[in-house]
């Protein structure tokens, strides 16, 4: 064991989360106000249509045509990204939307104005989300010149839409916070983004609002809108911002592939500040990137945010399960936080020196670092229903990890004073794949990082896969080392033989 979970530390700072959210506040969201603004005891309930955008071509801008990476590929992404969310971040600007998140290719942002629930209310801000959407999608979808220099590569998107009631909050450790939306409206939208065709999906719920019905039996997340439906949004939207008016902005902050730069950072990663990072200052080693995603909190949302006394128990639950992730991660193991997507945990971990990275350590530390994190997650899940009996569904919340070592990037990328933290490498996009796979009670390893784990630590894991990874069992592998009969008693097998039972069907976002 290269580090310990400090069961001591853990137990003190769950029960100081608990603290910060025994009063909950639910505000009506009447008025501009900063994500970044709300406390952690407080959630602003809204109206609003939710936009997903993602990127689908981002494993091909990150590799050669034989599937590997460089620094040439990586600086490749980076500029990349650099420019499609500038032009995004441009657009949700002009056109007076909130923007919540960009995570390396996903982006979520909120339309709520013009503010009210009727009916009437919410078919503009839907018909202004379509031409919004469009915007995007022309915006991005050009491959852009740089004079002396490779294009620009276009951006193959997908976007989701939905509208609908949500909460806004904003939590995670002290200093480093993040905004969230949770309800369905947001989650349904990010299922519409998923996929592998390019086009704007609207949900059945959002059909509906503005009359574009279906068939019966018809899967809007294969249907998308028409280019004569997209046309009927935008003439009801009437916006006055065009692309030229994007890409004239754009030009003005062009980069050449030269004018990005790599360096090392020294492992651990825990004091390693983004907000010094940028494209001439990026850093690029092996590390490993985990995805912890707190598995069935869609459905646990969506069965108490009809109450008042619900939605103050989402932010609770919410609030102190993500916080307590993070604070393992960061302080028991010595590892970042790159962010929060929603309700899932993306971390990093890097042993080694600044010339090198220890792929071994860095991988053993990982292991014992995913087992803490869900040591604590189930500690925090006893507490709360302890301290708030009446919070319904906390049995069905479990925590699906996937994690992988590989080459990976961490800059900032957009405008300073706009920019959006951005670790990116295949090895991220394979830990999220693993995480996605997993049910709530397994832990998936990816296989390189599976080749550098130690032999101790490899008895609890059959296909890769471990089901119910806890530090104990981690500590008992460890201490069972010199016997490998031994080490087969302390396993996981003894209780869980049917492993694949911790695998889902097949990868959602949800």
């Amino acid at each position: 064991m290269y580090y310990n979970w400090i069961k001591s530390r853990s137990d003190a700072h769950i029960e100081n989360l608990i603290d910060q959210v025994s009063d909950v506040t639910i505000k009506k969201y009447t008025r501009d106000k900063s994500l970044s603004n709300i406390r952690v005891n407080e959630a602003y309930s809204m109206n609003a249509v939710h936009l997903y955008v993602d990127i689908l071509n981002l494993e091909g801008i990150l590799t050669t045509q034989n599937g590997t990476e460089s620094e040439t590929t990586h600086k490749r992404a980076i500029r990349f990204f650099d420019s499609h969310v500038r032009a995004i971040k441009f657009i949700l600007d002009k056109t007076d939307c909130i923007f919540v998140d960009f995570h390396n290719q996903r982006l979520h942002a909120v339309i709520a104005k013009p503010y009210d629930a009727n009916v009437d209310k919410e078919k503009d801000r839907l018909h202004k989300a379509i031409a919004i959407a469009d915007l995007i999608m022309e915006s991005v979808q050009q491959k852009r010149e740089v004079d002396g220099d490779a294009a620009i590569e276009a951006a193959d998107i997908r976007i989701g839409i939905d509208s609908g009631f949500a909460l806004a909050v904003n939590n995670g450790r002290r200093s480093n916070r993040e905004p969230l939306f949770l309800g369905d409206p947001a989650n349904h939208a990010a299922k519409h983004s998923c996929g592998t065709a390019v086009g704007i999906y609207l949900t059945p719920n959002a059909r509906n609002i503005i009359d574009l019905n279906l068939e019966d039996g018809q899967d809007t997340k294969k249907v998308k809108l028409k280019a004569s439906e997209i046309e009927t949004s935008k003439q009801a939207a009437g916006l006055t911002l065009t692309c030229n008016d994007v890409l004239n902005d754009l030009k003005d902050n062009d980069k050449k592939l030269q004018d990005f730069s790599f360096s090392r950072t020294t492992p651990p990663l825990k004091d390693l500040d983004f907000n010094t990072l940028y494209y001439k200052s990026a850093k690029r080693q092996e590390i490993v990137s985990i995805y912890a995603d707190i598995d069935g909190f869609t459905k646990f949302v969506s069965d108490n945010i009809a109450s008042e006394e619900g939605q103050k128990n989402i932010v609770r639950t919410l609030h102190v399960l993500r916080s307590e992730m993070d604070d393992t991660l960061y302080q028991d193991f010595k590892g970042k936080r790159v962010r929060f997507i929603g309700d899932c945990l993306h971390g990093l971990i890097c042993e080694g020196t600044s010339q090198s990275t220890n792929h071994s350590k860095s991988v053993d530390v990982a292991t014992e670092a995913v087992a803490a994190i869900r040591s604590s997650f189930l500690m925090a899940l006893d507490r709360l229903q302890d301290e708030f009996p009446d919070i319904s569904g906390l049995a069905n919340v479990g925590l699906a990890i996937g994690y992988e070592i590989g080459d990976v990037s961490l800059t900032r990328v957009g405008k300073i004073g706009h920019t959006s933290r951005y670790a990116i490498g295949v090895s991220t996009i394979a830990s999220e794949d693993a995480q996605k796979v997993c049910l709530g009670n397994a832990t998936k390893i990816g296989q390189t990082a599976y080749s550098h784990l130690s032999d101790n630590y490899k008895e609890l894991f059959k296909n890769q896969i471990a089901a119910d990874l806890t530090y104990e069992k981690v500590t008992d592998a460890d201490q069972a080392e010199e016997s490998k009969n031994e080490s087969a008693n302390n396993s996981i097998y003894d209780s869980a033989p049917n492993i694949h039972g911790g695998l889902k069907a097949h990868a959602l976002f949800k």
